[in-house]
């Protein structure tokens, strides 16, 4: 297949070849601008007639061709990548509307800068430097491993820890996955067998030629693809008195992270030449001598080297491409315009629908190795022919990632400025050169991941086996912190390119044009499209407050052109009013006139009998007169005051503020509270009111004596809190320590059903007793809590409570906020006889105590 293509772009451009045998139309001899391929890289791909990366409205004419060569450097994320193509285009006019062009990239040399961030260092036959001399595989997230003694755990993401994967070639299938740290030896356990022992599996499951990715057991991606999730950081959970020491990720992807323009690739540094060859066609729909140049670009481009065997995918870790299985289809638009004779401006949109890696060396029929993402290209550019030699450049573009796709850990939708110079010695030969800039790189400052990341941060999820190694568990993972700089991830912190070409050709000749005497162009504006007049009131009347008067002048400005630069000469004319001035600017005066529309025109001559007119209007209106309302009546502003909370059966004020109305009128306040008692100012401004058990206390003031037209009333709300009270769970005598924990038992579910609670335990001694042994049977049930059933030290407290007639403890749970309980002692500390042994008592021994 890879020699089919060839034959047939050799097909096509020895079709553009036998295009030159005429020219059809010449180019007017005083046109500055001269045409060249454009560069591409980075998106847009080259070839078509343009600037660097921006393709501008002109086609070759008929029998006008090119070839070119260029040195395009330039920067793209993730892994701070530094990539440098060297692009070979021809391209020839068909005819006066359509270009043909032939573009292969002749040579590709790649920097991965930050390669921990990408996962295609993270495939078996990968490595990384974890410091000098030290190189070894990086730890991962993987779909599990396939194997007899994988069990519960296939088709789940698993931690793969750093130096555990063995060196496997392509194409990986049958090979060591590693021990992933699980220690030999430990029967059961979480996979039930001891020992872990397992297999890079076959692909599974097939995705399209356009969407879908299959999935890879023991180094792809949980989500599907070839390549697996990275780890930016690990951290090891100390050993416990039931646990080993083991390594756990912090900080880490489910989904893979990729570079768009080379997936798989896993050098620090990679050469590769002929990565891809791209045909199409440039089409003019506008005449060639039109200043507006709009049309389409379809093109083709198709990749030599595939995963399909070693060599093919080699070539592919070394950053030749992605290996697309049928190539990828594109078409852009393009709109360019002469603003004047030394400033053109192009802008461009299209699509590129990218097809997807497949091959059938991992195990499975037709293994998709990554769902490729589509691209959006838009961008705009400005040239400036000064003369036929020198023509400045500045273009901004971007390129979109869109469409059925891989998720992206780390998506970058890259943002490039360029500015340089294309120089012409001939109109057939010249040579350009650029800066480029990559504007949203994943810089510390810039670092936005979008919408595909799934990244873990600082929060360690899943589930821990003592020496078995970790699980990761689906759906446990969250977005990155807050400010979006994920934990260990390498930065970029070289955005700039560069890049330069040299083109030669064959250009037909150019001969002056004569043109014939064009009418000028002319466009009447006027600062305002409506005047307002002062108004002109009457008795029992006055203006309108809402209305302002304008200035009753209108400045008039006439734009005109001429093709031939002619001098013009203004006349102007108007329905009514005054204008003076006679040139491109000029005034308007309507004062005195009556409301209405006016029109005016203005006429240009150009000296050589064309003309062109341009009217414009504005109306007249003249502030409106409303009769004087009668005075209003003088109205106070009430409001009422009151607190936001009160207690239960607490006094609260409400205040009723009067201000302003008539001051000849007292006050009357009445006051209406529903649901709550009025204690006292009842017929005053302010009253008392007692709070009800629960609820809110709504009180309403009207204030008496205004105007009846007046709104005279005002509402305030206070709402009643209930304090929150603790309560006794259990109580219990001088029972045996075995039944005793039964009673803990159930108080310590208590305090874990309300983890804010605070647990109190009340104990009395008894009338007769051993000294102090009422805080020795707290001190013995608090010890049962923390150290039996978990209850941090701090959430239980105890109470020496006193004497009671016999040994009594009391649980209780006393809510956030509530007040602890009190001791209730019932026995006077004079009336307590103690002794130094304990007291026997029947059917009972010591140890039932202690």
């Amino acid at each position: 297949m890879r020699h089919v293509r060839s034959v047939l772009a050799a097909a096509l451009v020895a079709l553009a070849l036998a295009a030159t045998a005429s020219a059809q139309t010449l180019r007017p001899g005083n046109d500055p601008r001269n045409q060249s391929p454009s560069v591409g890289t980075g998106g847009p791909e080259g070839g078509p007639t343009g600037l660097f990366t921006i393709y501008d409205g002109d086609t070759l004419r008929k029998g006008e061709f090119t070839f070119s060569i260029a040195y395009s450097n330039y920067d793209r994320d993730p892994g701070n990548v530094d990539i440098t193509d060297v692009p070979l285009s021809f391209n020839v006019g068909l005819s006066d509307h359509i270009e043909l062009f032939f573009k292969t990239n002749g040579w590709r040399g790649i920097k991965v800068n930050s390669p921990s961030n990408l996962s295609s260092f993270y495939l078996p036959n990968s490595q990384l430097f974890f410091g000098p001399g030290l190189l070894g595989s990086p730890a991962a997230i993987v779909l599990a491993p396939s194997g007899p003694n994988v069990g519960s755990i296939a088709g789940q993401p698993l931690f793969r820890p750093a130096f555990n994967q063995p060196f496997v070639q392509f194409p990986f299938v049958g090979g060591s996955a590693g021990t992933f740290g699980l220690t030999a030896g430990i029967p059961g356990g979480l996979f039930g067998f001891p020992g872990f022992s397992a297999q890079l599996g076959a692909a599974t499951g097939s995705g399209g030629r356009f969407s879908g990715a299959s999935l890879f057991p023991g180094y792809g991606s949980p989500v599907g693809s070839i390549l697996p999730g990275v780890v930016l950081a690990t951290t090891t959970l100390p050993a416990t008195a039931l646990t080993l020491p083991i390594t756990v990720p912090v900080s880490f992807t489910t989904s893979p992270s990729y570079l768009p323009d080379a997936p798989f690739v896993n050098r620090l540094y990679g050469e590769s030449t002929f990565t891809n060859f791209v045909a199409g066609a440039k089409i003019r729909f506008t005449g060639p001598n039109n200043p507006l140049g709009v049309g389409v670009i379809p093109f083709y481009r198709w990749y030599p080297d595939k995963p399909d065997d070693a060599q093919g995918f080699n070539q592919m870790q070394r950053g030749a491409g992605p290996g697309a299985s049928i190539g990828d289809f594109g078409i852009v638009g393009f709109l360019s315009g002469r603003l004047s004779r030394s400033v053109n401006v192009s802008v461009n949109g299209g699509y590129i629908l990218n097809s997807n890696p497949r091959s059938d060396a991992f195990g499975g029929s037709n293994a998709v190795l990554l769902d490729r993402p589509n691209e959006f290209l838009a961008g705009v550019g400005f040239d400036f022919p000064i003369n036929k030699h020198f023509q400045p450049i500045a273009e901004l573009k971007s390129v979109h990632y869109t469409g059925s796709r891989t998720p992206n850990a780390f998506p970058n939708n890259p943002v490039d400025a360029l500015a340089g110079v294309k120089i012409y010695p001939r109109r057939w030969f010249g040579f350009g050169a650029w800066y480029r800039l990559h504007i949203n790189q994943q810089s510390e400052g810039h670092f936005n991941p979008g919408a595909d990341t799934n990244v873990q941060i600082n929060q360690v999820s899943g589930v821990f086996v003592p020496g078995r190694g970790v699980v990761i568990v689906p759906g446990t993972t969250r977005p990155a912190t807050a400010n979006g700089l994920p934990l260990g991830f390498r930065f970029s912190d070289d955005p700039h390119g560069f890049g330069f070409q040299i083109f030669a050709g064959r250009r037909n000749e150019r001969l002056p044009t004569a043109f014939l005497n064009h009418p000028p162009t002319v466009t009447l504006a006027a600062s305002s499209s409506r005047v307002v007049l002062a108004a002109e009131c009457g008795p029992n009347s006055q203006p309108d407050a809402a209305c302002t008067p304008t200035s009753g002048t209108v400045q008039l400005s006439a734009q005109a052109t001429d093709i031939e630069g002619d001098t013009l000469l203004y006349t102007y004319s108007t329905t009514g009013g005054r204008i003076t001035g006679d040139g491109p600017n000029a005034t308007l005066d309507l004062s005195g006139v009556a409301p209405g529309t006016y029109t005016v025109t203005v006429e240009v001559d150009d000296g050589c009998g064309c003309i062109a007119f341009s009217s414009t209007t504005v109306t007249v209106d003249r502030c409106s007169c409303p009769l004087i309302p009668p005075t209003p009546p003088s109205c106070p502003t009430v409001s009422v005051s009151c607190p936001d909370t009160a207690k239960p059966g607490e006094q609260v004020t409400f205040t009723a503020n009067v201000s302003g109305g008539d001051p000849n009128v007292t006050p009357e306040c009445r006051w209406n509270v529903p649901g709550a008692n009025i204690v006292s100012g009842q017929g005053t401004c302010t009253i008392t009111v007692e709070a009800p058990a629960s609820g809110t206390i709504n009180a309403t003031v009207e204030v008496g004596g205004y105007d009846r037209s007046c709104s005279a009333t005002a509402s305030c709300t206070t709402s009643v809190i209930a304090q929150p009270v603790g309560r006794k769970v259990d109580e219990y005598g001088n029972i045996k320590f075995n039944d005793e924990k039964a009673r803990l038992d159930n108080f310590a579910i208590e305090l874990q059903n309300d983890p804010t609670s605070q647990g109190y335990l009340v104990c009395y001694g008894g009338r007769v007793g051993r000294a102090g042994e009422a805080q020795r049977r707290c001190d013995r049930a608090k010890n049962y809590l923390v150290n039996t059933r978990g209850i941090t030290a701090d959430r239980v407290v105890t109470v020496d409570g006193g004497y009671r007639e016999e040994l009594t403890v009391e649980l209780w749970v006393v809510p956030s906020g509530a007040t602890p309980p009190s001791a209730s002692p019932t026995v006077d500390p004079s009336e307590v006889k103690t002794t130094r042994t304990p007291t026997r008592r029947r059917g009972r021994r010591d140890d039932d105590e202690e």
